[in-house]
């Protein structure tokens, strides 16, 4: 749970240990808390587990799948109470574990994905390069202040300010002295972009797929939050300094570059939000390629085909799922550490802090059209990755595996 995992996996592999000792388990799983009750006959025993903070670490995601798998293959050959010290030494070691990379290099992380993301919504070198200064200093900041135990949301209104005001500080001395066109100020949105809780947002939905909502609808509730903290902090800065949200100065880019450019910035987003996420650096290709491939022919579409953006998010979505599936069985990632990052940088996170903008300014009509088709294609994206499972997992296929007398007796 403190690694990021919906509550799904989480009640999986709680019940695959259960069954392997022999005994029951049901368990409430909701954000931030785990209430478990075990029994054997009459006997019983419930505990209550709370976490202080959300956060992401597909790394230790991948132990814990990993260690599963292992279980499953020793535990015929182990005793119970060999098992039980097994299980917790090996739990013990994954917890204890260092994030896999500094403080200076998930700067660097994020820097890479924002600015990647910049060109993929229409920024420029100017803007590009704005971005990857103000974004790198903004996750240097929310990752300083996160070490000191401050409030998440407080930490994420600072890292939002300190990133619009860098990105802005830049436009305006590169307009002083370049005479660069001042309009290239409407990118400071981009620069906050890794801030989007993509990771919970996605995860959330899934969870409600699963019919599980009162943990799906905390995460949702979860992200929104962080949204809203996000952007009102630039709003602050925006207004501060009469700014608009308008839309970026698109370079005129042949088609087939841009094409070639938009498999370079998809690989490079995804893999920057990916090792942001502290993924092995082998899971963080995979989730990469599928990605790059997926997005590009999501934006192709949106240009060359009349398929509205809502499906186009859909069909990409449910590639990303398909290509997990495969990526996973083939390299034993976690199917999430490699599904999750790559549909993270289709979530509209410019459309999510117009929206929210707009609502600040009281500008209504504006906030729902934004508002509106952010949720879509927020929605879109889990829907695919939903089809995908229900294509290539029964779990997901069927509320209760169809069971025989033979296996059920078992």
């Amino acid at each position: 749970m403190a690694a990021g995992t919906g509550s799904y996996r989480i009640k999986q592999s709680m019940r695959h240990v259960a069954t392997m000792l022999g005994i029951e388990n049901q368990t409430h799983v909701t954000l931030t808390e785990i209430n478990a009750t075990c029994r054997i006959g009459r006997q019983f025993k419930t505990e209550v587990i709370t976490i202080q903070s959300v956060g992401i670490n597909t790394s230790k995601i991948q132990q814990i799948e990993t260690l599963l798998i292992t279980l499953q293959q020793k535990h015929h050959k182990m005793q119970d109470s060999e098992l039980i010290r097994y299980l917790d030494h090996a739990l013990y070691q994954i917890e204890k574990q260092p994030p896999l990379y500094s403080l200076h290099q998930t700067a660097l992380f994020a820097a890479i994905a924002c600015t990647s993301f910049t060109f993929l919504i229409g920024g420029g070198l100017i803007e590009m390069l704005g971005v990857f200064i103000a974004s790198g200093l903004g996750q240097t900041i929310r990752s300083q202040l996160l070490k000191r135990n401050l409030n998440q949301f407080v930490v994420t209104m600072l890292a939002a300010a300190g990133a619009s005001c860098l990105y802005l500080l830049f436009i305006n001395i590169c307009h002083y002295f370049l005479q660069i066109n001042i309009e290239h100020a409407a990118g400071y949105i981009a620069s906050m972009l890794f801030l989007i809780p993509g990771f919970p947002l996605i995860t959330g939905i899934l969870d409600m797929a699963k019919l599980d909502f009162s943990s799906g609808i905390q995460r949702v509730i979860y992200a929104i939050t962080v949204i809203f903290c996000a952007t009102f902090a630039a709003w602050v800065v925006a207004a501060g300094m009469h700014i608009t949200p308008a839309p970026m100065l698109t370079p005129e880019i042949f088609p087939i570059y841009t094409f070639i450019f938009r498999l370079i910035a998809s690989f490079f987003g995804v893999l920057g939000f990916s090792l942001l996420f502290n993924s092995p650096l082998k899971t963080a290709l995979c989730a990469a390629f599928i990605g790059m491939v997926a997005n590009t022919i999501r934006l192709e579409m949106i240009d060359f085909t009349n398929i509205p953006i809502q499906a186009t998010a859909l069909i990409a979505a449910f590639l990303v799922g398909i290509s997990a599936f495969y990526f996973s069985n083939h390299t034993h990632c976690p199917r999430i550490a490699l599904s999750v990052p790559a549909v993270c940088i289709m979530v509209p996170g410019i459309y999510m802090f117009r929206a929210m903008y707009f609502l600040q300014q009281n500008n209504i009509i504006n906030a729902i059209n934004w508002g509106a088709q952010a949720m879509l294609i927020v929605l879109a994206l889990p829907i695919g990755l939903v089809l995908a499972r229900v294509c290539t997992d029964k779990e997901w296929a069927f509320n209760q595996l169809p069971t025989n007398n033979k296996s059920h007796s078992k």
